[in-house]
């Protein structure tokens, strides 16, 4: 039987490249994690939804450090919506209503926004900005979109 051995990657040089990061995508956290080597020409790429795995969210915050969180109370992220973002246990959620949560600066401004509630429901007495109330199949640009015959002047 033949054995056969395949390069993922090359020993770190100075060619390489790390890239991670983290956005919000439809009101969810996502990360992305990319490799690449021009000198030995390899690349590799992950992606996922939610609290990146160890690993990738110890660079995300060694690039962009950490924001601390208030947990609970009413000037706090909901103990529910932390609990469901991070998976934690409850002496672990214990542990940051009492000290607080260092969390990236992307994940902070999702916890933030989900003070609020789930998006697209705004809080009683909210005010909703925006645009004018307008057809969706209308576009902004004011050319007639999916739904309505092109005219001509």
């Amino acid at each position: 039987m033949s054995e056969q051995f395949v390069t993922l990657h090359c020993e770190p040089c100075a060619s390489c490249q790390y890239e991670t990061w983290q956005r919000i995508v439809d009101g969810r956290l996502c990360w992305y994690d990319n490799y690449s080597c021009a000198a030995y020409e390899a690349y590799a790429c992950d992606e996922g939804r939610g609290v990146p795995p160890p690993w990738i969210r110890e660079r995300i915050v060694a690039a962009e450090g950490t924001v601390r969180l208030a947990v609970g109370g009413p000037d706090g992220v909901p103990l529910k919506v932390v609990r469901e973002l991070y998976g934690l246990t409850l002496p672990q959620l214990r542990e940051a209503r009492t000290h607080g949560l260092d969390a990236t600066p992307v994940e902070a401004e999702l916890l933030r926004g989900m003070r609020s509630g789930p998006p697209g429901r705004s809080p009683p007495g909210a005010a909703v900005v925006g645009h004018p109330a307008r057809p969706p199949w209308r576009r902004r640009d004011g050319y007639p979109g999916r739904g309505t015959p092109w005219r001509t002047p």
